[in-house]
């Protein structure tokens, strides 16, 4: 069944297979008058791994909703890490880059929504100052006007400050007010994407970009598979990837439509073919021993 089954035998590497699938979380829409923020990405894979090894899984918060007017959080990533229950790229094997936070304008008809989460590589927001997207090698770029950067595993913030972003490396939301432009925050990943700035000279706030997945080297994960989240669309989040798999678990991974919370994401596993095991978002870290 697997691609590399020969090699890893003929490198004397026998023990338990791992498969996974993994959904990110998607950005949180933009309050009021707003627009729908980003889908997270997907990312499957398989793995050996040594009898007794423990695995650590994190799964993405929901990017929250803007409220008071705000734009919304990005989303957070979901991973699977080896080591050590602190998230490092240097542990990882499998990650899905989260989906971005919508922006809103003054008035509403500028509104910017969110971007669906990567893949090798995040999503780039469509206007100017929106914030970049998550890459292999770095995070996005901050907006103009107060957008930070993404960084390692973490979106950066929405311009004019605002409220925190989600567990596991969504940035947060731009912050303003009913009636100024606000920010979307960037989502988590491998390198989170940028926050939005709150750009007043082009007629709104910004868009956060989203962030990257991983996959490790074939000599360690096999089989690995990127789906792209779907970006925001009006006052619609983006909808759920992979929704038609067996393991997908309903209402998460979309992005937020205007004035809504992301869906979380969610992390499925099965040993050696045996019965899949969902995880969900807690809040903490869950580990498992081949």
């Amino acid at each position: 069944m697997f691609s590399n089954e020969l090699w890893w035998a003929s490198a004397g590497r026998v023990g338990p297979h791992v498969r996974f699938k993994i959904w990110a979380a998607g950005g949180g829409g933009t309050d009021v008058t707003g627009a729908g923020a980003g889908s997270g990405g997907f990312v499957s894979g398989t793995t050996y791994q040594a009898s007794g090894t423990t695995l650590y899984l994190l799964v993405g918060e929901a990017g929250r909703a803007g409220t008071g007017g705000f734009g919304g959080c990005g989303g957070g990533y979901s991973g699977v890490f080896t080591t050590s229950a602190t998230p490092a790229q240097g542990n990882a094997l499998l990650i899905a880059g989260a989906g971005s936070g919508s922006s809103r304008d003054s008035v509403g008809t500028n509104d910017n929504p969110g971007q669906g989460g990567g893949g090798l590589e995040g999503n780039q927001g469509i206007r100017t100052g929106d914030g970049g997207k998550g890459t292999q090698s770095g995070g996005g770029a901050g907006g103009g006007n107060g957008g930070t950067a993404g960084s390692a595993l973490t979106g950066g913030r929405g311009g004019g400050g605002g409220s925190a972003g989600a567990t596991f490396g969504g940035g947060g939301d731009g912050g303003g007010n009913n009636s100024t432009y606000t920010a979307g925050g960037g989502g988590g990943g491998y390198f989170g994407g940028g926050g939005g700035g709150s750009a007043y000279n082009v007629g709104g706030g910004q868009a956060g970009g989203s962030g990257s997945g991983y996959i490790k080297n074939d000599a360690d994960v096999v089989d690995g598979t990127f789906t792209q989240g779907n970006n925001g669309s009006g006052t619609n989040g983006g909808a759920a990837v992979e929704s038609g798999d067996a393991q997908y678990v309903a209402g998460t991974n979309k992005g937020g439509n205007k004035n809504t919370v992301g869906g979380a994401g969610s992390i499925s596993y099965s040993i050696d073919n045996a019965s899949w095991v969902t995880i969900a978002y807690s809040g903490g870290v869950v580990s498992f021993t081949t």
